[in-house]
């Protein structure tokens, strides 16, 4: 007994549900040109010309008659477009070509079949099909966000800082190489940085530097770093850091000097883009410097406060071509308060006489009060200000919230989408402007929290 179907079963059974289908939407017709009779006007395929062959189908007639064409695509069989039977032939012929687009789907099929508005057809089946969604889904997105409280609230240098390293240099020590890294701290407010060099990854060598930047820049209330889980997925080296911030002693510290660390989402580095940005332009100066030079451990220290001030003397506002114009507002404006009086434009000598100390005392701090609201006012108006209309879409517009259950591909470390991970959306974080910015996403491997940028919503029903 075979067990097996045959070509000719399957042309067989095709040739049976074609006759079927066009008895059971074209019944009409099919007697009409029996009788040899013609169509009537409000018949959808009058404009055809069908005819019966002679295997009882109807056809197309066209004018291809001529044409060095096989029978079929001179004379395709005609099928209705709301049927099931016709559905399920598209997802065929969709799936024999590769999941091609509509165009290369419509040609496939009609060099067998002609559809009365088969384009329509075709564009809503490929809508439908899993994989071609796979590929073809864009990611979920928003407007930009509104800037944290911590980024635009006047408030110290260094109070509000983030935390990050540039990865792994190499040292020399006598004959032998030895790997150190940066640790980079950014206040989030002045846009200052402070840059410290390491040995190790170790738990008291990282201490050791975050106790080095306490004592030089002032004890800091708030320190955003990258989630200890984005470090699993990084650089071996820094995964170290996620073994850091879970130890005792580090969270002892922490917490016995009043610090809050807060952490972003998983995989989100633009979440803590205003020191992720940093990384960078420490890099390019760095980079440059050094070239293929292989520096001793207290050589490239030196090189790095170098590049700090270079760094912390960058403008963060336009530079103006007028030379009567103050100069641009830089972080070190605000580390360097009170130093170096031809930097600002109110200048100390215009407020001190001859005078006692004390009166001198007082003056200078009358000056640096009235210093620093100016460049808090500067702070405010030329450089705050700007930041309400930068945007990084070009054409800006809200988007569609994820919404409870959806289905979502939730974005992985390979590059196929058809690899990716299916989940479902169990909780929804809402940002201050009421816009879905992160979500609890449900997996076969768990529950993970995760930024809407790295959910592919697949609008399933």
């Amino acid at each position: 007994m075979n067990f097996y179907i045959t070509a000719d079963e399957i042309q067989n059974a095709e040739y049976f549900w074609l006759k079927y289908v066009q008895c059971e939407f074209y019944s009409a017709e099919i007697l009409t040109l029996k009788r040899n009779e013609q169509l009537r006007c409000s018949s959808e395929i009058k404009s055809l010309v069908p005819y019966l062959g002679e295997d009882n189908l109807l056809r197309i007639t066209g004018r291809l008659l001529e044409a060095d064409l096989c029978f079929g695509e001179k004379h395709p069989v005609i099928l209705p477009r709301h049927c099931k039977f016709t559905e399920l032939l598209v997802i065929r012929e969709h799936e024999r070509i590769g999941h091609c687009g509509v165009s290369a789907t419509l040609t496939q099929l009609r060099k067998h079949y002609w559809i009365p508005k088969g384009r329509q057809l075709v564009k809503t089946i490929i809508r439908i099909c899993l994989i071609c969604k796979k590929y073809n889904v864009k990611p979920a997105d928003q407007l930009s966000g509104q800037l944290p409280r911590d980024r635009i609230t006047q408030s110290p240098p260094f109070q509000i800082v983030g935390i990050d390293f540039t990865g792994a240099i190499l040292v020399k020590d006598n004959q032998e190489t030895h790997k150190s890294y940066v640790s980079l701290f950014t206040c989030a407010v002045t846009r200052a940085v402070h840059l410290e060099l390491v040995s190790d990854m170790s738990t008291k060598c990282f201490l050791l530097a975050l106790r080095r930047f306490l004592a030089r820049r002032g004890n800091c209330k708030v320190i955003y770093s990258d989630n200890a889980r984005t470090f699993k997925a990084a650089e071996k080296e820094l995964a170290y850091f996620a073994n850091i911030l879970k130890d005792s002693e580090f969270q002892n510290f922490v917490a016995d000097k009043g610090i809050h660390w807060k952490f972003i989402v998983e995989r989100a580095p633009w979440w803590g883009g205003f020191y992720e940005r940093l990384v960078k332009t420490i890099k390019d100066p760095l980079r440059k410097i050094l070239g293929k030079a292989l520096l001793m451990f207290e050589e490239l220290s030196t090189i790095l406060s170098e590049v700090e001030v270079i760094v912390n003397h960058r403008p963060l506002t336009y530079v103006e071509n007028d030379p009567g114009e103050p100069e641009p507002l830089t972080p070190a404006h605000f580390l360097e308060l009170g130093y170096g009086d031809s930097k600002y434009p109110i200048h100390f000598i215009e407020l001190i006489d001859a005078t006692t100390a004390r009166e001198s005392y007082k003056k200078r701090k009358t000056y640096r009060t009235l210093l620093l609201k100016q460049l808090w006012r500067r702070w405010k108006e030329q450089y705050l200000l700007q930041l309400k209309t930068v945007n990084h879409f070009k054409t800006p517009s809200v988007h569609k919230n994820l919404k409870l259950n959806d289905i979502v591909l939730v974005e992985g470390n390979v590059k196929s989408k058809l690899l990716w991970e299916l989940g479902i959306i169990k909780e929804i974080f809402i940002g201050r402007d009421n816009n879905v910015r992160s979500c609890l996403v449900k997996t076969s491997k768990g529950l993970f929290k995760k930024p809407i940028q790295l959910l592919y919503p697949l609008e399933l029903e």
